[in-house]
C-alpha cells in the first residue's frame, strides 16, 4: 500500500483538536432538584449500571474520531498496488492438440491453469480465447467477466487435431483495436520463425519447458498375403534412455503379443505373420512413458483390386509402377475405357471422373499445362501417410478444379486434388516430373488405389475432425455414428461434407440396418513431443506492469457505515437521557 498526495498530511491536525476538544470542554455537576425527586426510583435500575450511559458517550467520541481519521487518510489519496498484464486488450491462442494431452497433469491443464492467472490479471480488460484448430475459433470475445472467462477456460478440451498456428496467427492479428494487442500464445512448443518480422502486437509465448519421454507407434500397416496377412508396425523411442514394453495386436476376436526393447534415439520395424483374414485391427503399445495417446494406431486391411487398366496414352513409367506393387495392368485405348465396369482407370481423360469406374487421373487431355516452381506442400490425408512428396520436382501444370479438394500444391497452385465423388486427381504429366525417380511415386499408387477401391462397408481413415466429401446414401438420409455401443454425433447426406469425430478409434456409420466403418487416426505430427521455451516477440513491451487501485472509495464507504453508527448511539442517549 502507498500514499501519494502526502501534502496534505498536516489535516492530522484535525483529530488532534477534536481530541483537545474533548479534554477541555465545559463540566457539569450534578445537581440535586426536588421536582424530580420522584423520579429518583425509576432511574435507580440504570443508575446501578452505569457503564453503559459512560460507553455511550465514549463511543461517540470513538466514531468521531475514527470517522476523522478515515478522512483525513482518504485525503492523503492512498492505492494498493497491484500485477496486472501489460497491453490494452489481450488475446489468448490455446492449443488444444492431442500432444498438448501428454504429462501429468497434462499440458493443456497447466496452460488452463495459467490462463486463469493471466485473465485475473487482465482487471477487467478486454480477452479474446481462441482455440487453433485447424480451423481458428473464438471461444470468448473481448469478455471482461473474470467468472466468464474462466468458465470458458475450464470447458476448453482437446481437439486431438493439429494446431495451425500460422493461420491462428494471422487470423489474432486483426482483431485488437489499437496499438496496444497483447498475444499470449499457450502451447508445448512454437517455432520462433513464425514470429519474425512480426510488429503488429507484442507476443507472449507460454511453452512446456519439461523434457517429456514418449514411445510411439508412429506407423502400422496390413498387407494381404496368398494365403494369409501380415502387418509392419514402426514403433519408434524418442526418450533419453532405454525402454521395454509389449507390443499387441488384435483383429477381430484373434490377438497377439510380442516382447520389445529400445534404445534412446531408436527405431524398430516390428512384424506380425500369419494373420487371419480380418479387415480392422489394432496396436497397442505397453511401456512407461508420458504420453499414453500415440501407444495405440488402428489400420484397415483393403482387399486392393488385382486388375488396373490404365490409359497406354500415358508414359509407360505409370504402368510399371503399377506393376511393381503386384498388381495386373491392363492397357486399354482412350475410347475402350469407359467399357470397364467398376475397374479402376489411370488415365488423363477428364470426362471419366465421376463415372462408375474409380478414376487415377494423371494430367488432363481438355487443358493446357503451364509451368511453376517450387517445392510441393501438401495437407495431412492418408495418400501421403507412406508417400512423402518433399523432394519431388514439377515443372508445369495443369489447371485445377474448383469444386475438388486440394490435397497437395506447388507454387500454391493445385497439383493433387480429390473430386466429391472421391476420384484422385494428378495435375501433372509424368514426364513434366522427376517423381518416379521417387520411392514415394509405387507407394503413392498404392495408396491411391487402395483409397479407390475401398469396399462398400468401409468408409475410409480421416484425421481427427477431418472435412471428406464421402459417399453415403440410405432411404433415410441420415447417418448415426458410434464409437463401440457410445453414439457420438449424426452425419445428414448432402448438407455437408462428413467431419470425423476429434478421438482417434474405430468409429460405425450406422442407418436403416447398414454399417459402414472408418478409422479416426492421429497424424504423425502428433506423435512427436518436443520442449518449448517462453519467449517474447513483436513490440518490446513488459510483460507485467504494477497498477494503481485507488482504496479512497472503500474509506468513503467504512465513513458513511460510522456515520450511521454514530447518529444510532446519538438517538439512543437522546432516548434515554
Amino acid at each position: 500500500m502507498g500514499i501519494s498526495n502526502w501534502g496534505l498530511a498536516w489535516t492530522l491536525l484535525m483529530p488532534i483538536a477534536l481530541i483537545l476538544y474533548y479534554f477541555y470542554r465545559k463540566k457539569y455537576k450534578d445537581q440535586p432538584v426536588s421536582s424530580i425527586l420522584y423520579w429518583r426510583e425509576l432511574m435507580k435500575e440504570m443508575q446501578a449500571s452505569p457503564y453503559p450511559k459512560k460507553l455511550q458517550h465514549h463511543a461517540l467520541f470513538y466514531l468521531q474520531l475514527a470517522a476523522l481519521l478515515l478522512l483525513v487518510l482518504a485525503l492523503l489519496n492512498p492505492y494498493l498496488k497491484s500485477e496486472s498484464l501489460a497491453g490494452g486488450e489481450f488475446i489468448f491462442v490455446i492449443d488444444t492438440s492431442a500432444s498438448m494431452l501428454a504429462g501429468s497433469p497434462s499440458q493443456l491443464d497447466k496452460q488452463k491453469t495459467l490462463m486463469k492467472e493471466l485473465a485475473a490479471k487482465a482487471q477487467g480488460k478486454p480477452v479474446t480465447i481462441i482455440n487453433a484448430g485447424s480451423t481458428p475459433e473464438i471461444l470468448a470475445n473481448k469478455e471482461v467477466s473474470l467468472r466468464t472467462l474462466e468458465r470458458t477456460i475450464d470447458d476448453i478440451a482437446a481437439d486431438y487435431e493439429s494446431a495451425e498456428m500460422e493461420k491462428t496467427l494471422l487470423f489474432a492479428e486483426t482483431l485488437p483495436e489499437g496499438e496496444s494487442g497483447a498475444i499470449h500464445i499457450f502451447t508445448d512448443s512454437l517455432d520462433r520463425s513464425l514470429l519474425t518480422n512480426k510488429t503488429g502486437a507484442a507476443y507472449e509465448v507460454h511453452a512446456n519447458a519439461e523434457e517429456l519421454a514418449n514411445v510411439s507407434i508412429r506407423q502400422f500397416g496390413v498387407a494381404e498375403g496368398e494365403a494369409s496377412d501380415r502387418a509392419i508396425v514402426q514403433v519408434v523411442n524418442d526418450s533419453e534412455e532405454a525402454v521395454a514394453g509389449r507390443l499387441e495386436l488384435s483383429g477381430g476376436e484373434y490377438g497377439t503379443s510380442t516382447e520389445i526393447g529400445l534404445q534412446p534415439g531408436e527405431e524398430k520395424l516390428i512384424p506380425f505373420e500369419n494373420l487371419p483374414k480380418t479387415e480392422l485391427w489394432q496396436a497397442d503399445l505397453t511401456v512407461d512413458d508420458d504420453y499414453r495417446l500415440d501407444n495405440r494406431a488402428y489400420a484397415y486391411m483393403s482387399r486392393s483390386a488385382d486388375t488396373v487398366i490404365i490409359d497406354n496414352a500415358l508414359h509407360g513409367l505409370v504402368a510399371k509402377g503399377v506393376q511393381s506393387l503386384g498388381i495386373r495392368a491392363n492397357a486399354a485405348p482412350e475410347g475402350q475405357l469407359s467399357k470397364f465396369g467398376e475397374v479402376p482407370l489411370v488415365t488423363n481423360q477428364s470426362s471419366l471422373i465421376g463415372g462408375d469406374a474409380p478414376v487415377l487421373l494423371i494430367g488432363r487431355n481438355d487443358e493446357a499445362s503451364f509451368e511453376v516452381a517450387g517445392a510441393v506442400e501438401t495437407v495431412e490425408h492418408p495418400v501421403f501417410a507412406y508417400a512423402p512428396m518433399e523432394n519431388v520436382y514439377i515443372s508445369a501444370l495443369y489447371p485445377g478444379f474448383e469444386e475438388f479438394e486440394t490435397l497437395a500444391t506447388v507454387d500454391g497452385e493445385p497439383f493433387i486434388q480429390l473430386s466429391p465423388g472421391g476420384d484422385i486427381v494428378v495435375l501433372a504429366d509424368i514426364q513434366a516430373t522427376d517423381w518416379p525417380l521417387s520411392p514415394s511415386f509405387p507407394l503413392f499408387l498404392w495408396s491411391a488405389i487402395n483409397e479407390l477401391t475401398g469396399t462398400d462397408d468401409y468408409i475410409g481413415t480421416f484425421w481427427p475432425k477431418e472435412q471428406r466429401a464421402v459417399t453415403l446414401t440410405s432411404p433415410s438420409g441420415e447417418w448415426e455414428i458410434f464409437k463401440g455401443d457410445e453414439y457420438q454425433s449424426s452425419f445428414i447426406e448432402g448438407r455437408s461434407n462428413f467431419q470425423a469425430p476429434p478421438e482417434p478409434g474405430i468409429y460405425q456409420a450406422v442407418s436403416d440396418g447398414e454399417t459402414k466403418n472408418f478409422i479416426v487416426q492421429l497424424s504423425n505430427e502428433e506423435k512427436t513431443l518436443s520442449a518449448g521455451q517462453n519467449y517474447s516477440a513483436g513490440q518490446a513491451v513488459e510483460t507485467e506492469t504494477s497498477t494503481e487501485r485507488s482504496v479512497i472509495p472503500w474509506l468513503l464507504l467504512m465513513v458513511l457505515l460510522l456515520m450511521l453508527a454514530e447518529w444510532e448511539v446519538y438517538r439512543r442517549g437522546t432516548s434515554l437521557g
